[in-house]
């Protein structure tokens, strides 16, 4: 029944970012009062549906008993999800002010600055699946995953420092280095999440999935309100918090390095229901 409470309490952030959304783009006057009101509502309609949804689907199976082995922890979700709101969201967040940040601090042509810029998008191509891969290959998930969540809070706290009067060889670097971080921690996250219930993996993906944007609308969001280097110490923070939250909430997974995930009696008699039906 708790971790119901926190299903509901993980959900609501994801439309309450949209309300700020709506709030911030009024204050710049793209879309007035009415409009306004009428979105603040297709939000909160949407939002008391899901609730009600969440009640109906999850209460009838509390009352009758969850079976032992396919029970799952729902804080271990709500730690997944603290990490991709604090990596995928600031790569998203990044990306979207790292060309004009280096173009303004080093005046830099557009050119050189977008150039330059790629480079923290380019990292992807290697750094993802590395994550995935050291996941995989080394002795504690949830270790790796608080490593490169700690790489990302050092990293972005490093990228608050860069001033014009440092070398723009060394941001490069840092920026570099921070990426690495930044999209191999996503690839960890996305490791520990079938360790989670296998049986619903893609519904746990997709709620880390959806913190990820949040994390990018929110970390924006906030770009709007500070200096560039405030915008790196503010994500900094998020992930030091998540740090945190992995290393008190997360634990290691059961049969995370088993040679197959682990499957419950409810796993086993819902593919056997499927092999019934011919599916």
């Amino acid at each position: 029944w708790s971790d119901m409470i926190k299903l509901i309490l993980s959900t609501i952030p994801l439309y309450g970012i949209l309300s700020v959304l709506v709030w911030r783009i009024q204050t710049f006057g793209y879309i007035g009062p009415r409009w306004a009101a009428t979105s603040y509502a297709v939000i909160g309609i949407i939002a008391l549906s899901q609730v009600i949804q969440i009640l109906r689907v999850n209460i009838p199976i509390l009352k009758k008993g969850v079976p032992e082995d396919d029970k799952y922890r729902f804080s271990d979700v709500v730690a997944l999800n603290s990490t991709y709101f604090a990596n995928f969201g600031c790569e998203l967040a990044i990306v979207s002010m790292i060309p004009i940040f280096f173009e303004q601090t080093w005046k830099l042509t557009p050119f050189a600055a977008g150039l330059i810029a790629s480079t923290f998008s380019f990292v992807n191509l290697f750094a993802r699946p590395l994550g995935g891969v050291l996941s995989d290959r080394l002795s504690s998930r949830r270790l790796i995953i608080i490593i490169y969540m700690a790489g990302i809070g050092v990293g972005l706290f490093a990228m608050g420092l860069m001033t014009g009067t440092m070398p723009v060889v060394l941001a490069v670097v840092i920026t570099f280095l921070c990426s690495v971080f930044v999209q191999g921690a996503e690839g960890a996250t996305f490791a520990l999440v079938p360790m989670i219930k296998t049986r619903i993996t893609g519904q746990l993906a997709g709620m880390a999935g959806a913190y990820g944007n949040f994390g990018a609308v929110f970390y924006t969001f906030m770009y709007t309100l500070l200096s560039a280097q405030q915008f790196f110490f503010v994500m900094s923070a998020g992930a030091f918090v998540s740090v945190i939250m992995c290393v008190f909430i997360l634990k290691e997974p059961r049969g995370a390095f088993a040679e197959a995930y682990h499957v419950s009696s409810v796993d086993l008699e819902m593919d056997r229901e499927r092999k019934a039906s011919g599916e």
